[in-house]
């Protein structure tokens, strides 16, 4: 997410709202989206199924069927990031040299 202001463009993420320092951990999704770490670490443990189709905020998919888990903040309902991108997320993450993060995809 960005937010812009007489200073600028912040980076935040789209689930918590904590800005972008440049050093934290990041991913980034399609037009701007973002999930920090601390927020996929969270979603990885809490995703859930629903019976409402959603729209995924990291990929832009539309009508992806509800029993496919997602995750979304009580604060920030509208932001739901998809399994698949939790899982790519994770990936990634788990391969970047500054995050402090590993992970074992489930079987």
């Amino acid at each position: 997410m960005q937010e812009y202001s007489d200073q600028g463009v912040s980076i935040l993420c789209d689930f918590c709202h904590t800005p972008w320092d440049g050093q934290a951990a990041m991913i980034e999704g399609h037009q701007g989206s973002v999930i920090c770490l601390d927020c996929l670490k969270k979603a990885l443990n809490e995703a859930s199924i629903h019976a409402d189709k959603y729209k995924c905020t990291l990929c832009l998919r539309i009508n992806i069927p509800g029993h496919l888990p997602r995750w979304s903040t009580p604060d920030y309902p509208h932001a739901v990031v998809c399994q698949e991108c939790l899982f790519q997320a994770a990936r990634a993450m788990s391969k970047a040299p500054h995050a402090d993060f590993q992970w074992t995809p489930p079987r």
